[in-house]
């Protein structure tokens, strides 16, 4: 009887929670993303430092850093003129049957 008992709880139990996760879980998740996002709009506001003693990246942020760091200092930008010698023809996009592939004739057997 005790047998019984138990594997109807388990039973209850999955149950039950299978049921509240669906109701919990997308509520959890919208959190998560609102407090994830809040987060970050304050590490673009520059709020947060990593530039200390115990940062591993050392040079003020975990995700890219240098650029942001560029940003800060000043910005410069470098033209780079590209010469381009041989451009190849284009040729005229065939479409429908002449793209599609060989076709073989078959008759079907039953």
């Amino acid at each position: 009887m005790g047998l019984l008992y138990f594997i109807l709880f388990v039973v209850a139990f999955y149950y039950i929670f299978k049921f509240s996760m669906r109701l919990l879980l997308p509520f959890a998740m919208r959190k998560l993303t609102e407090r994830m996002m809040k987060k970050a709009q304050q590490q673009g506001q520059g709020q947060y430092n990593y530039g200390g003693a115990g940062n591993p990246f050392g040079n003020g942020s975990p995700f890219g850093g240098a650029s942001q760091q560029q940003s800060q200092r000043g910005t410069y930008t470098k033209e780079v003129k590209i010469k381009v010698d041989y451009v190849p023809t284009q040729e005229s996009k065939r479409k429908g049957t002449a793209t599609a592939g060989e076709f073989i004739d078959f008759e079907e057997v039953k």
